[in-house]
């Protein structure tokens, strides 16, 4: 994850059999040679602001820059906390919002122009309120080769009481289409049996390509286990 020669902004996979594929998809991994294809995915540096500001506010946790066969691509991800008054009984609603934005630029000294955003809201009156990203398991790939690259989002939330198992959100987009897993964490207590840890896979993940589902399958594996600090 912190090789230099596979820079921490690449997304990092957890099947070794979908290894090869990022490494291809790099110029800087350090199994391969020089770039030879413009085409190729390629990560940079986090831009820097000119006359006009860089995508995102005052919530910002994270920007992933790249360039594809599109041109530049920057990934902005935020979190932020909203309050809500019911109208009727008086109640204030604690709402967590996750927001995801992709920006795109053909000129490096052009303006960002947004090309989608994803979001999640979590609701939450009176119990405990979590939302998060998994922001080291968040960023670009090019499984299948082909120079456009493909965006994982992976983010949990939780509204509740006690020891109960948080909400996963897991996704890739290529282009204009997403495919995405849904579940809950896996609690393990001594001297219990294990429970939650079920999910289920989008209405169109059958019919992704194989390293998709494969990139996802592994990234769920992981972190339906991994703790979660509230």
């Amino acid at each position: 994850m912190h090789d230099p020669a596979c820079p921490p902004h690449l997304f990092r996979l957890l099947n070794p059999a979908l290894m090869g594929a990022a490494c291809l998809a790099l110029a800087g991994c350090a199994e391969q040679g020089p770039a030879a294809a413009v085409h190729e995915l390629t990560l940079l540096p986090e831009p820097v602001a000119t006359t006009a500001p860089l995508p995102g506010g005052d919530h910002v946790l994270r920007r992933v820059h790249f360039r594809d066969r599109h041109g530049e691509g920057l990934l902005v991800l935020e979190r932020r906390d909203e309050t809500h008054q019911d109208a009727d009984s008086g109640d204030v609603l604690d709402i967590a919002v996750l927001t995801a934005q992709l920006h795109a630029r053909l000129d490096p000294r052009g303006a960002w122009s947004k090309q989608w955003q994803r979001q999640i809201r979590q609701p939450c009156a009176g119990l405990d309120l979590e939302a998060g990203w998994f922001l080291e398991h968040v960023g670009v790939t090019d499984l299948d080769g082909d120079g456009q690259a493909e965006i994982t989002l992976a983010s949990h939330t939780f509204c509740g009481g006690g020891i109960d198992p948080h909400q996963l959100h897991i996704s890739l987009i290529d282009g204009g289409t997403g495919y995405g897993i849904e579940g809950e964490t896996r609690v393990s207590l001594p001297g219990e049996a294990p429970f939650g840890g079920e999910h289920h896979g989008s209405a169109n993940l059958a019919t992704a390509p194989a390293a998709f589902v494969q990139h996802l399958e592994a990234l769920w594996s992981t972190l339906r286990a991994q703790p979660i600090t509230m």
